[in-house]
């Protein structure tokens, strides 16, 4: 069986998504991925089957290439799935499949709906108006939360399209080494980690403003990540900023900080989260999107609301070390159960099964 992925690019979350799906899949299919190489992470275009949409940017010149690029790209590789990653790729990649035959089964997955933004009430209506026309385009639309399926459903697209697939990563763990991160970690303090883009949807401004106002002398705060697509917030002095890392070097953060900070204020899934699960550590997270379905309030974490900063200070001025461990616990046994890669990509290859059965094809 042949499978093409599309995505216009690929970082961070939708990165590490893309290398555990193509990994697992290539081991039994023959995979792809058309993507842009120059604004995606190096270990995207590594992978064994990707095919550069170069020159490509997000404007209609951009998309007007992506969408011949990936047109002669399924006349030519003759992909019994085309599985369509983003909004973006969405559109040029759905309508590059129109009228051609054969044509493939076509899997959507946004990684995240737009029109949950906060963008205001035209554009929201916008975007969820074309997100319901392209779903007449494919014959499945993953969702990657309860809230996104609930969202999609409310918009109009059909309930025998939604298929619900949560995110999941390796189990495998790393192990603390030698490192150039370790001297910027405090024995006396407790060390919080800010791990993502640089970028207004991820609430790294607020938190910014947050650590500026309400100092708290027995925290560090790091942060690890870059500006994506929004302009650069200043970092105040004290806040330890590693910069953008490797995928490779993620675990070594985690292993070394005391607990996760997500101040989203959108949020798909929340990757970084099962991420922090996995390495025993409590996700400190906003009620931004999703977030609510993978930590609960004095669980496996704690949750606090943006419009009220009080909620926050509350959360890190009773924090202790006994606590920080139980909940860190909790939180990796909820990973283990629900968010490991085994199970993620099981569920996507039953979905691709299920489609291609209908044309006589049966996965290996």
């Amino acid at each position: 069986m042949t499978i093409l992925h599309v995505a216009d690019w690929a970082n961070g979350g939708l990165a590490t998504y893309l290398q555990t799906v193509l990994t697992c899949q290539s081991q039994e299919h023959r995979v792809y991925l058309l993507a842009s190489r120059h604004n995606s992470e190096e270990r995207i275009a590594a992978l064994d089957g990707f095919i550069s949409l170069d020159p490509y940017r997000r404007s209609l010149q951009g998309m007007w290439h992506a969408f011949w690029v990936t047109r002669r790209s399924i006349q030519t590789l003759r992909p019994d799935i085309l599985h369509v990653h983003s909004s973006f790729a969405g559109i040029f990649a759905r309508l590059a499949a129109i009228r051609l035959s054969p044509r493939p089964k076509i899997i959507y997955c946004s990684h995240g709906w737009s029109f949950l933004m906060d963008t205001g009430r035209i554009k929201t209506t916008m975007y969820a108006s074309v997100e319901w026309l392209f779903s007449l385009l494919c014959d499945a639309v993953v969702t990657i939360s309860k809230r996104e399926h609930s969202a999609a459903l409310n918009i109009g697209i059909a309930a025998e399209k939604l298929h619900l697939i949560e995110h999941g990563i390796a189990v495998e763990q790393e192990q603390m080494r030698p490192h150039r991160f370790e001297h910027t970690f405090k024995k006396n303090q407790y060390n919080i980690l800010f791990l993502g883009r640089y970028d207004y949807a991820k609430g790294f401004d607020w938190l910014m403003d947050f650590i500026v106002r309400y100092p708290q002398k027995h925290i560090c705060w790091h942060c690890a990540g870059k500006a994506v697509i929004d302009d650069v917030v200043d970092i105040p002095n004290g806040v330890v900023n590693h910069g953008w890392v490797s995928h490779e070097e993620v675990p070594q953060l985690l292993l070394r900080c005391d607990a996760l900070i997500v101040p989203s204020r959108w949020e798909g899934f929340g990757l970084s989260v099962i991420e922090a699960m996995k390495y025993a550590k409590p996700v400190i997270a906003s009620t931004g999107g999703a977030l609510c379905e993978l930590v609960e309030h004095r669980n496996n974490g704690w949750i606090f609301q943006m419009e009220n900063e009080e909620s926050l200070v509350e959360i890190l001025q009773h924090l202790e070390a006994s606590t920080l461990k139980i909940y860190g616990e909790k939180g990796h046994d909820i990973f283990m159960r629900h968010y490991s890669s085994k199970t993620m990509n099981k569920k996507l290859q039953q979905l691709i099964n299920d489609l291609t059965e209908e044309n006589g094809i049966t996965c290996a």
